[in-house]
């Protein structure tokens, strides 16, 4: 759900400084919105942030993360696939299905036995129903065979589903990864709304897969599951927050799941384990049913529950299911005219900004999504989006200011205080806490960003403003914007502690409430998933799921891990 927003604090606290000091910059050619964005950081104070991470990298987590890497065995493979089942599109599934075809029952068993064969691999599920789930399909097929017309047009008809352990599933599990008390059981009394939407469309769901601890980080560890492991590489991490989802979609256990992102936890996962994924537009998806819930208002203004898939092409059936009455807003059924959609595209975040670089496999995956796009005689055209240098901060310092976030921190009794944050972090440096680095870290931040000075917060939020502004006239109602997920593909475990600022890249889209579909384009050179995201304005996701199939359709998008010979 969060990413690594949470240790941003570091760019508000030395932002602070230079909030007063703003720079202006001229936008590029007219084709760009007008404006003079600002920013709100100096130059030097982004380099000083950098400088730090970096060099925590190069003393503390570098280090550690190769002396991991190279001292672990040599990298597992997932089972090789030998039932044809399980590559075929959710739509197709269902098709085959309502036409008697094939069997519900054929059809979760083969799942069910390619996540029992896959799961020792990749550790990505937290708890299971497959007895459920084999009843569930029997009904459907007895339905089916007495000619019960009720569920013929059901258009996820016997499709098996899977779900991050944050969202709730009845009877399974649903802490989203933190600690439990002594004896306590956290299991779900009722689907949340977005399940119960997925169940109603005839979808299956399977079981609840690994996340961390309250959803607070980008790589999927908890002290409970462990770490959840990328099918490509089990030396790499499968990202996070929705990392379970991710590795079960790319080892092809999984055809559909249901994530969340805040901060790119559906998109990232996604990126790393080479399927798709998509940020609706804000409010659209049901965001109830979650742990940690919250209360802050502005909480859905960032937050969202989020489809994801093996294939971009099952994304607007799953995402119009999830919509529910709301899906006639997104006009998904709306035959898009692809010549007709304007293409922007962004290589690489400025060097000004506090995050890296683009790398080589994602800058030629841009590049081949761009020469595909010009040859297809869409206009596609580079963007210069001044002020993006300091979308980390102004993202950071907003999502920062949530508040009654219900995470182990949380006191019921002063809900907009987090000082339970303080006392956690001691039992922490003590040994004698339950919780993770990364969840006591977010905690101490967030109590801190209690005190942020409230000159910072206006100059944050006129900054994300702006920047929405510019990117919102850019886009219209008739356009897309190429987006770099990562500088680079899927990482060692535990790396991403000095790749922190590198959240940008995915959070920019929830700072601005603007929907984005996660693209996968194959392998890079490295053997690595590699892929882009596809942006687009408010309620306009069909433009982005689009251009996202026709990627999808001409580089192939999922290709299956290696497997065991």
């Amino acid at each position: 759900m969060w990413g690594g927003e949470q240790l941003s604090w570091f760019s508000a606290l030395l932002s602070g400084a230079a909030a007063g000091k703003a720079k202006v910059h001229q936008d590029g050619p007219a084709r760009h919105p007008a404006g003079s964005p600002t920013t709100f950081t100096s130059r030097w104070l982004r380099w000083l942030i950098y400088s730090l991470i970096w060099l925590l990298g190069v003393l503390v987590v570098r280090p550690f993360t190769f002396i991991s890497f190279v001292t672990k065995p040599r990298s597992r493979r997932v089972p090789a696939l030998d039932n044809p089942i399980l590559t075929m599109k959710a739509s197709s599934i269902a098709a085959a299905i309502r036409t008697r075809k094939l069997r519900a029952e054929d059809v979760v068993a083969a799942f069910v036995e390619r996540i029992k064969a896959v799961n020792p691999v990749v550790n990505a599920v937290v708890d299971q129903r497959f007895a459920d789930a084999m009843q569930d399909a029997r009904d459907i097929d007895a339905k089916l065979d007495a000619g019960d017309e009720s569920i013929a047009d059901m258009p996820l008809l016997g499709v098996p589903f899977t779900v991050k352990e944050s969202i709730a599933v009845k009877g399974l599990s649903f802490r989203g990864g933190q600690p439990v008390r002594d004896g306590e059981e956290r299991c779900a009394r009722e689907d949340a709304p977005s399940v119960a939407r997925l169940r109603a469309a005839g979808a299956v769901p399977l079981c609840v897969t690994n996340t961390p601890e309250s959803c607070l980080w980008w790589e999927s560890y908890n002290a409970y599951t462990g770490s959840t492991l990328n099918p490509y590489d089990t030396r790499l991490t499968a990202g996070g927050s929705s990392g379970g989802e991710g590795a079960l979609l790319g080892s092809a256990a999984s055809i559909m799941g249901l994530g969340s992102d805040i901060a790119g936890s559906c998109r990232l996962p996604a990126f790393f384990c080479g399927v798709a994924g998509h940020k609706p537009t804000p409010a659209v998806v049901p965001w109830k049913g979650h742990a940690p819930e919250c209360d802050d208002p502005r909480w859905p203004n960032f937050f969202t529950q989020a489809p994801m898939a093996r294939y971009v092409s099952d994304l607007p059936l799953a995402l119009k299911v999830l919509a529910g009455d709301k899906a006639p807003q997104l006009r998904l059924d709306e035959k898009v005219d692809l010549r007709s959609v304007r293409v922007y595209y962004i290589e690489s975040e400025p060097s000004s900004a506090c995050s890296d670089r683009v790398g080589a496999e994602v800058r030629a995956a841009m590049a081949r999504a761009v020469q595909h796009l010009r040859a297809r005689g869409l206009d596609v055209q580079p963007l210069q989006l001044a002020g993006l240098e300091d979308a980390f901060g102004s993202a950071a310092i907003a999502m920062l200011q949530l508040r009654r976030v219900h995470t182990v921190h949380y006191d019921p009794a002063r809900p907009d205080s987090m000082h339970r944050a303080w006392p956690e972090l001691w039992r922490f440096l003590t040994c004698r806490s339950r919780s993770t680095l990364h969840s006591v870290i977010a905690g101490v931040l967030f109590a801190i960003a209690t005190r942020t000075p409230e000159r910072l917060v206006r100059a944050a939020d006129a900054h994300r403003t702006a920047l929405g502004a510019r990117l919102e006239a850019a886009l219209g109602t008739d356009a897309v914007l190429l987006y770099p997920s990562l500088p680079e593909p899927a990482h060692r475990i535990g790396l991403f502690w000095c790749k922190l600022l590198n959240s940008s890249y995915l959070m920019v889209f929830n700072a601005l409430g603007l929907p984005v579909t996660q693209v996968p384009l194959g392998l890079g050179q490295s053997g690595r998933p590699v892929g882009l995201q596809v942006a687009a304005n408010k309620y306009q996701d069909r433009l982005s799921l689009t251009i996202g199939q026709e990627l999808e359709a001409a580089f192939g998008g999922w290709v299956p891990p290696p497997s065991k010979e």
